[in-house]
């Protein structure tokens, strides 16, 4: 194997603009794998057989490692004998983007067969392993194996988001579901205590892997929180703390200029995630918010985070701001109106404002 044949799905539906997601793809597939890379045809192509990093890049459909030879049918039948198993049945799939190539799809399928035929292989329309041939503008491409790549679009094409870190399961997940949207995930974290801060340093580190570089802010929430227990009924802390939050961060995303916050919240898996409390929760701020898990089942959740590499992290024991001195049966059916009255009594600016000087700002690569 001497190339890689890179193949994007979406972004071929992004008539004029497609140039644009082209060559963010390409920037990004460089940035990981060091290697130069070409456009052929409607696909990548890098001279190389090492393809490590692309599993990792957003917007690859899938890949291959290939041989690349001339345009010949001799050479495409040859190149093939060193990747099949001749224990297996075989069909060959081949496709054309060279049109002045003199051998049409169905033609290159059938000279190619042949061969592997004349050679001992079996031929069959429900093959236990196919083989590709890809014939582009100088060379074709000839493989076996499609990797799957992890889809959607190139990072960074879609602006940047504010994603509200908790350090649980959920909201990693929720920042990597965007990040593969295109979006450049800026983390913002909420601590009461920096004992066992370097797992969220972590849970960045991991989400870098797939947006190259992380900023996160790491943002003390103990002197509100105590201001809010004063005031604030068990029952309410959690929402109240959670509103309070979204205040501070809608600073961040001010001064970073991005365009959302994206959070990991999941209708009804605890009491702050009812409809009703969201709606509550939410009101704080008029920018948008993003709940790319808010329809899926926990353990759609818990299996996505074992994918991207976050779970065992997720679950390493740490103090959650939205956990201290809450009620064991916290309210689940809030009240706008309720929650507005009692924040009233509240006098926090100034602790707010305090919040953000002392705020720690990391870049995990």
């Amino acid at each position: 194997m001497n190339s890689i044949v890179i193949h994007y799905s979406e972004i071929g539906l992004k008539g004029s603009n497609r140039p644009f997601f082209e060559k963010a793809l390409i920037k990004d597939i460089e940035n990981k794998t060091g290697n130069k890379v070409r456009k052929e045809y409607g696909r990548f192509v890098i001279d190389s057989s090492e393809a490590k990093g692309l599993e990792r890049v957003p917007g690859i459909a899938y890949y291959s490692q290939a041989f690349k030879v001339g345009l010949d049918i001799n050479e495409m039948s040859k190149s093939s004998e060193l990747i099949l198993d001749k224990s297996k049945t075989v069909k060959v799939v081949a496709s054309r983007s060279n049109k002045q190539f003199r051998f049409k799809s169905p033609e290159i399928n059938k000279l190619v067969g042949d061969y592997l035929v004349s050679k001992g292989w079996k031929v069959s329309m429900r093959p236990e392993q196919e083989l590709f041939i890809e014939v582009s503008g100088r060379n074709a491409y000839v493989y076996k194996d499609k990797i799957k790549g992890i889809g959607g679009l190139p990072l960074g094409v879609s602006g940047k988001l504010i994603a509200l870190i908790s350090g649980g399961i959920d909201s990693p997940v929720a920042a990597y579901k965007m990040i593969r949207r295109g979006c450049k995930v800026i983390l913002v974290h909420f601590y009461h205590t920096k004992e066992g801060i370097e797992k969220i340093i972590g849970i960045a580190k991991e989400l870098s892997t797939y947006q190259g570089s992380t900023k996160v802010y790491l943002i003390p929430f103990q002197d509100i929180q105590a201001k809010i227990i004063t005031i604030i009924p068990a029952k309410y802390r959690m929402i109240t703390y959670r509103r309070y939050m979204l205040r501070i961060a809608e600073q961040v995303l001010i001064n970073e200029g991005a365009l959302g916050f994206v959070t990991g919240d999941n209708i009804g898996q605890v009491a702050s995630q009812t409809l009703d409390n969201l709606r509550v929760v939410y009101s704080v701020t008029r920018e948008p918010i993003f709940t790319p898990l808010s329809g899926l089942d926990k353990q759609d959740i818990i299996n996505e985070a074992k994918i991207i590499g976050t779970y065992e992290l997720s679950i390493e024991p740490y103090k959650d701001c939205c956990s201290f001195l809450v009620a064991e049966h916290p309210e689940t059916r809030s009240k706008l109106e309720d929650i507005n009255k009692i924040e009233s009594k509240l006098k926090l600016k100034k602790l707010m404002s305090e919040a953000i000087k002392k705020t720690e700002i990391k870049i995990i690569k």
